[in-house]
């Protein structure tokens, strides 16, 4: 093959190396961003209270229940 054939080849799977080691520390960015699902995060308590049927604002007090 000719040089500049070569080149060009080397040039263009450089490129796609650099794109997808982009991609990839993306992608590992959003999986360390994500919260750890501890009680306490907003998240997991905004997903609980879905399931369960709504939870009080934090620091709400309420009329409590007989026996409480």
């Amino acid at each position: 093959m000719q040089g500049t054939a070569m080149y060009t080849l080397a040039k263009l799977r450089i490129d796609e190396l650099q794109r997808e080691a982009e991609r990839d520390r993306l992608a590992r960015r959003a999986r360390e961003s994500r919260s750890s699902g501890a009680i306490d995060a907003v998240g997991y308590r905004e997903r609980l209270g879905r399931v369960l049927g709504g939870f009080p604002p934090l620091g709400a007090r309420g009329p409590r229940p007989a026996g409480a």
